[in-house]
């Protein structure tokens, strides 16, 4: 991954350019996110922000993650003194839950940028969900990171616990917004990929999918611990040089992490087929571009495992307003038994 990150910074580079945002954003959220966190502090949980929020799921207000009422009104953010924005549908009065999606941005940059990108917080209203958008920590260098596995991307080790942190701005999320927990939807591109992996492998009974863009998880598989199954779809270009299909020394490529979650979820390896017809998802001169396979056999009921391939690009696929509603439509079917 170290042999990465100089390709990281240009494509960032290009990423920011094609946005118009990274720089604003990056500036805005640093001085929000410039919070010292040593080894094993557990990188500021939900709960522990000092903001009246409670960790166990309690809120001051009289939410309750087990049922009883919640307020009638979102908080625009959750996190204390890391703060996580929160978008929930218009006209939002806690009547019934809702699924909820955490996006999660890639390396040196925010979520915000990959919202750009992608246009989630555009489809909020539509699609009747929840979505909220964390930031990983600023390192020496002034890029955001995930501390998702050994090779992605702690560069300076700082042990940060993303993990406790993520899912205690669930458990303040679950306390303060009226959601459906067996709906929960990790959505992360590259560095932010490889978190929604690590999360699914550390508390699979939390999520319901995983939509992974050019993501990946630890090279050595035991370290996942996932004693359950999660929906993944893995969206991966060819002709990805940062992380690339086939996978490196680093971390493993798209089809080996669809056999490990497929035989998570207990899908017959040898069901492992192309659907019939291609999806036209990214905006260039190739027609039908994308190649969907799945596992068409024997999956535990509710896991679903797939892979969209897309020929002729790269770590940032240039993609068509049909890429998001198809991503979504998927994610949103999902939910946990």
């Amino acid at each position: 991954m170290n042999a990465r990150l100089s390709l990281v910074w240009c494509l960032t580079l290009w990423l920011c350019a094609a946005l118009g945002a990274c720089g604003a954003a990056k500036g805005e959220a640093a001085a929000t996110a410039d919070v010292e966190v040593s080894a094993g502090e557990g990188g500021l949980r939900g709960g522990d922000a000092g903001d009246g929020s409670s960790g166990d799921g309690g809120s001051a207000d009289g939410g309750s993650a087990d049922g009883g009422s919640w307020p009638l009104t979102a908080p625009a953010t959750i996190g204390g003194k890391r703060p996580a924005k929160v978008l929930v549908p218009k006209g939002y009065k806690a009547e019934k839950a809702r699924p909820v999606v955490v996006l999660l941005g890639g390396y040196d940059y925010f979520a915000k940028d990959l919202d750009d990108w992608v246009d989630l917080s555009g489809r909020v209203d539509s699609g009747d969900f929840v979505l909220v958008l964390p930031d990983g920590l600023v390192d020496q260098d002034g890029s955001p990171f995930w501390n998702a596995t050994d090779t992605c991307c702690d560069w300076y080790g700082t042990g940060v616990d993303d993990v406790g942190y993520l899912l205690g701005l669930l458990d303040e999320l679950q306390a303060k917004v009226r959601v459906d927990p067996k709906r929960v939807v990790l959505f992360g591109h590259s560095n932010g990929g490889f978190m929604g992996y690590r999360l699914a492998c550390d508390a699979p009974e939390r999520f319901s999918a995983v939509v992974s863009i050019a993501g990946s998880g630890f090279a050595d598989a035991s370290k996942c611990n996932a004693k359950a199954a999660v929906s993944v779809l893995q969206v991966h270009g060819v002709d990805d040089d940062v992380m690339p299909f086939a996978g490196d020394a680093d971390a493993p490529g798209a089809l080996t992490m669809m056999t490990r979650w497929g035989a998570r979820g207990g899908c017959g390896q040898s069901s492992w087929q192309p659907a019939d017809d291609k999806l036209e998802l990214v905006d260039d001169k190739q027609a039908k571009e994308t190649t969907v396979y799945r596992f068409a056999k024997g999956c535990n009921s509710g896991v679903d495992v797939r892979l969209w391939k897309i020929s002729g690009s790269d770590h940032y696929p240039e993609f068509r307003p049909a890429f998001t509603d198809q991503a979504l439509a998927w994610a949103l079917a999902q939910a946990r038994p």
